[in-house]
């Protein structure tokens, strides 16, 4: 029980981080300052 558990864990980790990876090369994030209006990109 506890192996399943385990591999149930590394799983739901492991999906975790493939939703935070970019697939290949995108367009550079755009922000928006809400003081001033002015836009600019960020890293």
């Amino acid at each position: 029980m506890k192996k399943l558990i385990t591999l149930v864990l590394v799983v739901m980790f492991s999906l975790s981080l493939a939703a935070c990876a970019k697939p290949g090369k995108s367009e550079p994030i755009k922000v928006k300052c809400p003081a001033c209006g002015y836009e600019f990109e960020a890293h």
